[in-house]
């Protein structure tokens, strides 16, 4: 038996109140629905999704992904980024950001 590390991503879920995308089988009547409190990048490409407590445990200890990080008020927020130094999602405009840019073309 083969065991896949990666999560099987399944379906885009647009999901503007920020619940758990976690649904087993990959269908709408199986979605989680619970109010998220993680925010996952699941591979480089930047797919990402939202998770409760549980399954958020359940990611950690079932599948590799990038990072995670306490869902924060920017999370899911149009034009936002992952800032993966500071584990919060970030707008470009942000003094913090701009500054952090700045250190790393300074290199």
């Amino acid at each position: 038996m083969t065991i896949d590390p990666f999560a099987p991503l399944g379906r885009f879920i647009d999901d503007p109140d920020r619940t758990c995308t976690y649904s087993p089988g990959d269908t709408p009547g199986a979605d989680c629905g619970a109010p998220a409190t993680w925010h996952i990048m699941w591979n480089v490409d930047a797919e990402v999704s939202f998770a409760c407590d549980p399954h958020m445990d359940r990611a950690r200890n079932r599948y590799v992904f990038v990072d995670s990080h306490q869902l924060g008020p920017d999370c899911g927020m149009p034009s936002a980024l992952w800032d993966l130094n500071n584990g919060r999602c970030v707008y470009p405009d942000e003094p913090s950001t701009a500054a952090s840019a700045e250190k790393v073309s300074a290199r």
